[in-house]
């Protein structure tokens, strides 16, 4: 009882700083046990994140009312578990796989976002910034996928402020600055991320209490 009520009382906290700045709280899950994400859920939160397909696709059938989004990386082998649970995928970085994915998409369209490397790492996910005016373009020629803005992660121990604020830029050059979303920020760094125009959070170890996650 103690452990749900200290994380309903960051779930609050959270929700209620979010809420003034009209971002969305995305509770990264994938660490966390059943029972939080029932204890979360039973309290209201409805947007909850998977990284691995397989996870996802488990938790969307135990949790079939609430909002699932992928955010890490997919092989095109998952595909499937993404195109048929997924409320949103925050992780698309090449047009082969959203292709795969749009495959698995029935009776939808499923709303996705571009993942950038504005880190220019060669370890990190993401299509780099110079390329992603043709991955902008590929995947929306795609009419299963919608694309509503795009998405990154400020590499440790980088300049947070300065990847957010590119990320941003980056999309307000697309689709003539029609796109919204930016899903930017982690438990480490969500706060810059508001500052700098995110729409979605996506919170892990500040929500869950469970350590070094997402």
């Amino acid at each position: 009882m103690a452990d749900s009520q200290s994380l309903l009382q960051r779930w609050r906290q959270l929700k209620d700083e979010l809420e003034s700045t009209h971002t969305r709280l995305i509770a990264v899950s994938k660490y966390a046990p059943d029972a939080a994400v029932a204890c979360l859920a039973g309290a209201g939160q409805r947007d909850f994140a998977e990284s691995r397909p397989q996870s996802l696709r488990d938790r969307a059938q135990q949790f079939p009312d609430l909002f699932w989004h992928m955010i890490g990386p997919v092989q095109k082998n998952k595909a499937r578990y993404v195109g048929r649970h997924v409320g949103m995928w925050h992780s698309v970085e090449d047009a082969e796989t959203a292709a795969a994915v749009a495959r698995h998409v029935r009776g939808r369209r499923l709303p996705v976002l571009l993942q950038v490397n504005v880190g220019d790492l060669p370890h990190q996910h993401g299509v780099l910034p110079e390329n992603l005016p043709v991955l902008y373009e590929q995947v929306s020629c795609i009419p299963e996928l919608e694309i509503t803005g795009l998405m990154c992660m400020a590499p440790r121990g980088s300049d947070a402020r300065r990847c957010f604020s590119a990320l941003r830029c980056l999309r307000d050059g697309l689709a003539d600055g029609s796109l919204g979303g930016l899903s930017m920020g982690m438990s480490g760094d969500f706060r810059i991320a508001v500052e700098e125009g995110a729409t979605m959070v996506r919170l892990g170890s500040v929500l869950f209490g469970l350590g070094n996650i997402e």
